[in-house]
């Protein structure tokens, strides 16, 4: 089977723009429906199939590949691209990516599981704790987590297709075995909106986790190290207190998928016998859609074998070849998700050569322009984002409240101006700009929830910026965020429902 279909000019195109076109084809191959770009070559989020000029602060929601990533998988690629990936081709490609992100987070003994998307992965953490038992799925923060896991946390498909092809009823069991899950959810943030302390959460997950067990149910806690508005709940000392007072007898996973995350405090969650889960078309910057989860060697070791239903959410080579049961997965290659995982490794590899020093230079500087832009706007941050703390994910992500000067501007007109923005930022100011979708983390007085928008730095962005000397920083930061603050403003301007708050 082709994973890319080639329009009928494509032949008339030169080599350069043919292959291209071939490449920017296979990297939207292999995922579900959210996957698939329009006519103007766009998917849902508004990322676009080719690298972009785009000023692109919107990798909290997702990131178009990069010209760099873009041009070295063309190099590795062109050869290959009109025709199907082999099967051992596949399984040898995703076991040299599996070295790779061991050395980048895990230990020796770290399994790796690949899927399509960051809500796929939530079948990982399903496969790890199946024991026979009914599960019991703690989901921690609903509204700050991917907008499917509600579904896939509980062993639910979260669309009517899957990134194998397999055409399943959405919302149905993947399995019989997951048929009888339950779904808690727990806040992260108060009626206010502001976080929670992280020993309240803590203690709601335990008191989920014994209730579970108490009736004969497997718990599997989800924590979150970086969530849509950056939060980190709960603190990593308090994921080590549940996990010493649970031990084997509950399934911990983390949720940090945008991967703003140090690699040392990875390795800290699977010392733990923490599944972390990451994904590489956020902050890594790679094209959308790709997963990978960081299992523990102790938690493979338990795993019971797969149950049948897997069948349709994954192939062979995806997971272990020693995870029990992975021999019965389909044996074939999903090109496009090979392609994307290795575009964003190359982002990952490029970042990591960065020192850590020059890291937090830029994401100060980041902040500081964010700052001048939000007073100038009369925005403000939602509560508790942007709060200065040693966190990756916290220094990367600015989560702003649009009602700081639009006082009704509730989440659907956030929606829209997010779109607006993406639609027409290029007509507008001559510059395409992208920011993240807007995220629920507090309520209007009259009980809608409130407008946001999301500003966040990428793997690729951080890369490029490290380039520049402090004048030539600063200068691009402030030019960026009049642009952005300008897109903002228009776009506001261009609808009839956020007003200006008045004044005394």
């Amino acid at each position: 089977m082709l994973f890319n279909a080639i329009a009928a000019d494509e032949p008339r195109l030169p080599p350069a723009k043919r292959y291209a076109a071939r490449l920017a084809t296979v990297l939207t191959s292999g995922g579900d429906a959210r996957i698939r770009p329009d006519a103007d070559g766009r998917n849902q989020y508004h990322a676009s199939v080719l690298p972009s000029d785009a000023l692109a602060y919107g990798s909290s929601t997702i990131s178009s590949i990069s010209r760099h990533a873009f041009d070295t998988l063309l190099d590795r690629w062109h050869h290959g691209l009109d025709r199907p990936v082999a099967v051992d081709d596949y399984a040898e490609a995703l076991a040299i990516l599996r070295f790779q992100l061991t050395e980048a987070f895990g230990t020796a003994d770290t399994a790796v599981v690949f899927a399509a998307s960051g809500t796929d992965l939530e079948y990982v953490g399903l496969a790890a704790a199946h024991n026979g038992q009914p599960i019991t799925a703690v989901l921690l923060g609903r509204d700050e987590v991917g907008s499917g896991c509600v579904h896939s946390a509980a062993g639910r498909f979260f669309a009517e297709q899957t990134a194998t092809g397999a055409r399943v009823v959405a919302q149905t069991a993947i399995d019989p075995a997951f048929a009888g899950t339950e779904l808690i959810d727990v806040a992260v943030r108060d009626a206010a909106g502001r976080p929670r302390a992280s020993t309240a959460v803590v203690d709601d997950l335990a008191a989920a986790a014994q209730a579970a067990i108490a009736r004969g149910r497997r718990p599997v806690l989800h924590v979150v190290h970086g969530s849509k508005s950056g939060l980190t709940l709960p603190v990593l000392a308090d994921v080590e207190r549940l996990a010493r007072a649970f031990g084997d007898a509950v399934t911990i996973v983390v949720d940090a998928c945008q991967l703003r995350v140090a690699p040392a405090a990875i390795r800290r969650y699977l010392a733990l016998g923490c599944i972390v889960l990451m994904t590489g078309s956020k902050f890594a910057g790679g094209p959308p859609f790709s997963g990978f989860a960081l299992v523990p060697g102790a938690v493979r070791a338990k795993a019971l074998p797969l149950p049948a239903g897997f069948r349709r959410v994954a192939t062979r080579a995806e997971w272990p070849a020693d995870w029990p049961g992975a021999h019965m997965l389909p044996a074939s290659g999903n090109y496009g998700l090979l392609l994307r995982l290795q575009a964003a490794m190359i982002e990952i590899e490029r970042f990591a050569a960065l020192p850590a020093p020059q890291v937090d230079h830029i994401a100060a500087r980041f902040s500081h322009h964010v700052d001048r832009m939000v007073a100038r706007l009369e925005l403000r941050d939602v509560p508790g984002a942007g709060a200065p703390t040693p966190c990756l994910a916290a220094a990367t992500l600015r989560t702003l409240d649009l009602s700081g000067r639009w006082a009704n501007c509730d989440f659907d007109d956030a929606r829209a101006i997010h779109r607006h923005i993406a639609r027409q930022s290029r007509q507008w100011l001559g510059q395409e700009i992208r920011l993240g979708q807007p995220v629920r983390t507090h309520s209007l007085p009259d009980g809608r929830a409130a407008g946001t928008l999301r500003l966040s730095l990428s793997m690729p962005m951080m890369v490029d910026l490290a380039g520049l000397d402090d004048a030539a920083l600063d200068a691009r930061f402030d030019r960026d965020m009049g642009l952005v603050g300008a897109a903002i403003s228009a776009a506001a301007a261009a609808m009839d429902s956020p007003r200006p708050t008045q004044h005394a």
